[in-house]
């Protein structure tokens, strides 16, 4: 006799926990479904959208590399584009001026970055990391 095996459900899943507008929401989604099905693996990269072009993304793969992609529905093309996996250093954060990634803890990509912000800091511009008003 085989023993029955159940295969996970994982568009159950995200039906039952895909918020509203999962814009932005890949990182903190794919994170919460890999605490309830441990065999999947996260991935980072590229979702390469026929209609919005490439865009950061997070998605997830089974052991046998199917792609599961909770936060599809933040793209115009609903998953029919295609994932490139980023392979590389872990980003420290983002450029203050134009939020490039950044990979030493730097707080800007480049001098020039740096020069438009302090200007624009002079001219009484504010700035904000992470929602918070950090100047003035």
């Amino acid at each position: 006799m085989t023993p029955v095996t159940s295969t996970p459900n994982y568009e159950q899943w995200i039906a039952a926990h895909q918020p509203t507008n999962p814009q932005g929401k890949c990182f903190e989604i794919t994170v919460a479904m890999v605490a309830a099905f441990p065999e999947l693996r996260r991935v980072r990269g590229h979702y390469i959208c026929p209609l919005e072009g490439r865009r950061a993304h997070w998605w997830l793969e089974t052991p046998s590399g199917r792609i599961i992609d909770p936060t599809v529905e933040q793209f115009s093309s609903n998953g029919a584009g295609d994932y490139e996996e980023y392979v590389g250093p872990e980003p420290t954060g983002h450029c203050l001026n134009c939020n490039a990634m950044l990979f030493g803890g730097e707080t800007f990509c480049n001098v020039e970055c740096a020069a438009e912000t302090m200007e624009f800091m002079q001219r009484g511009g504010g700035i904000s990391v992470n929602g918070k008003q950090v100047w003035p």
